[in-house]
């Protein structure tokens, strides 16, 4: 989720007195760089990595996690490979102040898959910008800027400030210019105040609620339910899928969601169970093999219902297909979600045909794993598209008989008439 033109201050402090138990007092270091840093005129000190962790927080500039072997680098790496700490991670950027409060944007991250990536994508520190009270700055090869610039303090003063730089700053400033470019055309337009109140939720600290479904949301919905009415619907409102009324009875057990109530503009209300929209893909999965049809739909650019996903029953595991599994060669006899059985004919041997049971996962499995050609015949088979099976004996006598149909009559040469034909 995005969420734009924020007061950052007030949304880190109440993430932090969420989710941060021990060392609060770290957010007050953050407070004072972010303060700090809105008033550089340096414009990669607007982009920074936050995390918050059960004991601290940490603000660290953005391009120095990047180049590998700085502090920041290796402080980002810790918690995910030494720790099995929960960590909520932002991506922050500073864009101004307004009435002396910082505003800019924030970027929630997948921590774990942000620190795999950048990994991926650090460069290497070639020199050590180091800056002294005298206001000199020196470059110091890496490796040995420490032992140099001690030697610099006694003519040029204490140091002030290290910087590093990287072997190719162009490579760094492309690698950092994609990677916020993706984080924010990925990221789905959120409210930070409905986002603090959903991780107070998942943390204890607040009751569940639910905004009022519009009556514009409520209309496209209806349509889209009336056009899909045996699907479980899922529909995109405020970053969740959610699920209503009798399907969401249905969906509550399978997700192992809670079951709310949500009011209605206008009046009323209905039931409501639902998903983050990010986990659409296993949520739906989830949904799909336990033998339902199931349909996820969002508003697009132009306010229209598009389909995200259209998952038929039917298709989780397709009747007369044909596959191997374990060494055999089996083919869907049928399917039967509610007993939790699939019904298989063993056709290794034709002559000697054999039935088999199977849980439904199970066989969902070797269906993912089928040659796609496989899939594709079950499906024509299914849809009445398949043509009559016949022996060699039986082509053989076809194609004679056809080609005996096709092949030009001999003509006859005709007799002369006898003199008793004759008039």
């Amino acid at each position: 989720m995005k969420f734009e033109d924020i007061d950052l201050i007030s949304a880190l402090q109440q993430i932090t007195d969420i989710h941060t138990e021990h060392y609060k007092e770290d957010f007050e270091l953050d407070r004072k760089l972010l303060q700090s840093l809105a008033a550089s005129d340096y414009s990669e000190d607007k982009h920074l990595l936050w995390m918050s962790r059960p004991s601290g927080t940490y603000l660290l500039r953005e391009r120095e996690v990047y180049i590998e072997d700085t502090f920041e680098n290796k402080t980002w790496e810790f918690y995910h490979d030494q720790t099995g700490d929960p960590i909520l991670a932002y991506s922050v950027e500073i864009t101004g102040t307004r009435d002396g409060t910082v505003i800019g944007n924030l970027i929630e991250l997948d921590y774990a898959a942000h620190v795999d990536r950048m990994k991926q994508l650090t460069v290497e520190i070639d020199k050590a910008a180091v800056t002294f009270s005298d206001g000199s700055t020196y470059y110091l090869p890496f490796k040995t800027y420490r032992r140099d610039a001690a030697e610099l303090e006694e003519a040029h003063g204490k140091i002030c400030s290290v910087g590093f730089l990287p072997e190719s700053e162009q490579e760094l400033a492309m690698i950092l210019r994609r990677e916020r470019f993706k984080a924010s055309y990925h990221a789905q337009p959120g409210n930070i105040e409905e986002h603090i109140h959903q991780l107070a939720v998942r943390h204890g600290k607040a009751e569940e609620m639910l905004e009022v479904l519009p009556l514009s949301a409520q209309t496209a919905y209806n349509e889209v339910k009336e056009a899909h009415p045996d699907s479980i619907v899922c529909f995109a409102q405020n970053g969740y899928f959610e699920i209503y009324g009798e399907d969401a009875k249905k969906a509550a057990p399978v997700l192992g969601s809670k079951l709310l109530t949500k009011e209605l503009e206008g009046c009323g209300k209905v039931s409501v169970t639902g998903f983050r929209q990010e986990q659409w893909v296993a949520k739906a999965k989830k949904l799909w093999e336990r033998g339902n049809d199931v349909y996820l739909t969002q508003a697009g650019p132009d306010g229209k219902q598009e389909v995200v996903k259209d998952l038929r029953a039917e298709d989780f595991i397709p009747v007369s297909m044909v596959m191997g599994m374990d060494g055999k060669t089996v083919r869907v006899e049928s399917v039967d979600f509610a007993a939790n059985d699939v019904r298989l004919t063993d056709i290794t041997d034709p002559k000697q045909p054999r039935t088999i049971h199977e849980a439904p996962a199970i066989v969902r499995l070797y269906v993912e794993e089928a040659p796609t050609e496989n899939l594709w015949a079950a499906l024509d088979r299914k849809h009445g598209n398949d043509q009559p099976q016949h022996s060699v004996l039986a082509k053989l006598k076809r194609c004679k008989a056809e080609a005996e149909k096709d092949a030009p009559k001999p003509k006859l040469e005709k007799k002369p008439k006898s003199k008793e034909m004759e008039i």
